[in-house]
């Protein structure tokens, strides 16, 4: 619930509200769009029908999530997950089985709802006859600018993206990277409100990387909502207000970094000189890690709650501490812990019951 003691804008009540949005399997009644959702999505589920054995794969499993007006969300799962499916449910390039979705407001079933979007695929297709400044002006002409208005944004985004020194060179001869920042261009060259990314790092350099960084962080500042997925955590990390995790088609965590950060597991670096002698309870075995090094004996205490009473066992065993550092894992570590004990989690949801005890024939 939002705190009202405090003035508060529209907008930090959406980031509030999206912050708050259900988790996947409740159930979602909203009948209208929420105006301050860039993205929502009510039960979202998209299932295949093998034609063959008739077998049902479910790709998206009832998908509710809100990401609100000028919010970056990352949005994380590992291969197969239903990533780029769910992307592919938004922009109306696959049909959902059943639920409802809308972008900015507008039923996702609704061409209106893609006139101000930008999208960049995982494996962007581009007509290599074509060359940069060609290939940005059919992409900005068929965003709705007229010929002079696309003609100056393709010259624009090209530049902005590094390829504006040969604006003539045919996509044929464009490196991979090259490719993927003129896909980059090409979903920014309109200047839409909502930006969905799959994979925008695939394929760059480390300068690369950087750029798209820099240009999603621009895009931030000025409003513009930005969903995408990677496999570059440190970037996701960098970039995101929130992450959304998804396992097997279902999404179970949606969290701020720091929230994941206070979830997971952190630990207290104690670096003492000397080699003092300590006799641990029994109770700590596991929770205080000794490492020796030279002039030095580094403790990794695993529990910060217990840090003063080991502070105080040392001064009494003699050590002289030189330096205490608290640490946290990367987003990676953490990721990794949560998707595990997702995967757990649903292993055991979807185990079968245990057989029931045959009824003996009296």
């Amino acid at each position: 619930m939002t705190d009202r003691t405090t003035p508060i804008t529209p907008a930090a009540e959406h980031f509030a509200a999206a912050n708050s949005w259900p988790q996947a399997g409740s159930r979602m009644t909203a009948a209208r769009p929420d105006p301050g959702l860039a993205i929502q999505t009510a039960d979202l589920t998209k299932q295949y029908r093998n034609p063959w054995t008739l077998k049902v794969t479910t790709g998206v499993e009832a998908l509710n999530l809100g990401v609100a007006r000028g919010e970056v969300v990352g949005y994380l799962g590992p291969n197969g997950a239903g990533k780029t499916t769910t992307l592919k449910l938004l922009l109306g390039l696959l049909k959902p089985t059943r639920g409802r979705a809308w972008l900015m407001g507008v039923p996702i079933e609704d061409r209106a709802s893609r006139a101000r979007l930008g999208f960049l695929p995982e494996q962007p297709y581009f007509y290599d006859y074509l060359n940069g400044r060609e290939y940005l002006e059919l992409a900005a002409g068929l965003s709705g600018l007229s010929g002079r208005d696309a003609s100056r944004a393709a010259l624009y985004w090209l530049g902005r993206v590094g390829l504006g020194e040969r604006p003539r060179l045919l996509l044929r001869k464009y490196s991979k990277g090259m490719l993927q920042r003129l896909g980059l261009a090409a979903a920014l060259v309109h200047g839409p409100e909502l930006l969905i990314l799959d994979e925008p790092m695939s394929g760059l350099d480390p300068f690369g990387r950087r750029d798209v960084r820099d240009l999603i962080l621009e895009q931030r500042e000025r409003g513009t909502t930005v969903l995408f997925s990677s496999h570059i955590l440190p970037d996701v990390e960098t970039l995101c207000d929130r992450v959304a995790i998804v396992m097997r088609g279902r999404l179970v965590r949606v969290a701020t970094v720091g929230e994941l950060v206070r979830d997971g597991r952190s630990s207290v670096e104690i670096r003492c000189t000397g080699s003092p002698v300590l006799e641990l309870p029994a109770a700590w075995h596991g929770r205080l890690e000794r490492i020796e090094r030279p002039h030095e004996t580094v403790f990794q205490l695993h529990d910060e709650e217990a840090l003063q009473d080991v502070l105080a066992l040392l001064m009494r065993a003699g050590a002289r501490v030189r330096a205490v550092t608290p640490q946290r894992g990367s987003l990676e570590q953490l990721f990794m812990a949560a998707a595990g004990a997702a995967r757990a989690a649903l292993d055991a949801s979807q185990a079968p019951d245990a057989p029931a005890a045959a009824e003996v024939p009296s």
